[in-house]
């Protein structure tokens, strides 16, 4: 056929019609998407189960422990009876072991506390989920010092990395007039913003040093949450010391 002048001719290909060919590699593909995204899955399972397990063996280890002062109180009960009706046993002796008596139970039920706490982490059962700021733990540790430990945990159904930062702050009285003292101005070791990262639960511990004259009455500690799971968290602690 003749050309039409002017117009602007495109050379034909033709190439061979294979629907079959297509569509296996259209099947292939999608078994490559489906085996990385199981593989992906098996990385992510195992990573947690091991974090998982060293958390199980860790309140194992204090259920043990529990179990090992329940029984010392039992057979320490029991010598009270026996020394009792023998008519053995004095005052001082008596005194003695009723101070032991209650430092025992002071253990259980700290390690009562600690069961409690884990099984909070590893099988909650609150509404509230996601980043929790638990509690702060101050003893002082000589005129002054003060050792802190501020307690982050995350209460959720899978347990991914919560990362932020958290500020914390004394306030109280200098003199006349209400202060609040920032940590880097109490600890030289520490920002303002210390950074946190962790699956269950993550302790920023560290050691105050109280100006002369400041009268603390209170500690402010602000966790800010980044990320897909962004949150921002206030609460105030009483200024108040353990035995140290």
């Amino acid at each position: 056929m003749a050309a039409v002048k002017g117009s602007k001719q495109f050379e034909m290909v033709v190439v061979p019609h294979r629907p079959l060919y297509k569509v296996m590699i259209f099947l292939a593909f999608i078994v490559a998407m489906a085996a990385l995204g199981w593989l992906t899955h098996q990385v992510g399972m195992n990573q947690g189960m091991a974090l998982k397990v060293e958390v199980v063996k860790e309140r194992d280890i204090i259920r043990g422990q529990l179990e090992e002062s329940r029984k010392l109180i039992a057979e320490m009960r029991q010598e009270i009876a026996d020394l009792k009706v023998g008519g053995q046993i004095d005052d001082k002796a008596t005194e003695e072991v009723r101070e032991t008596n209650e430092s025992l139970q002071e253990q259980i039920a700290e390690l009562n506390e600690e069961i409690s706490f884990y099984k909070g982490v590893m099988l909650p059962n609150v509404a509230t989920r996601g980043l929790r700021i638990e509690r702060l733990d101050l003893s002082s540790s000589a005129p002054n010092r003060i050792r802190y430990s501020l307690l982050l945990t995350q209460i959720a159904d899978k347990h991914d990395y919560v990362q932020g930062g958290v500020q914390i702050s004394v306030v109280g009285q200098q003199g006349e007039q209400e202060k609040s003292l920032l940590l880097s101005e109490v600890d030289t070791d520490k920002s303002d913003a210390v950074r946190f990262r962790f699956r269950y639960f993550q302790n920023i511990n560290g050691e105050m040093v109280v100006p002369a004259g400041f009268e603390p009455r209170a500690v402010m500690v602000v966790a800010q949450a980044t990320g897909s799971g962004a949150q921002r968290l206030e609460k105030r602690f009483d200024w108040s010391l353990n035995g140290g």
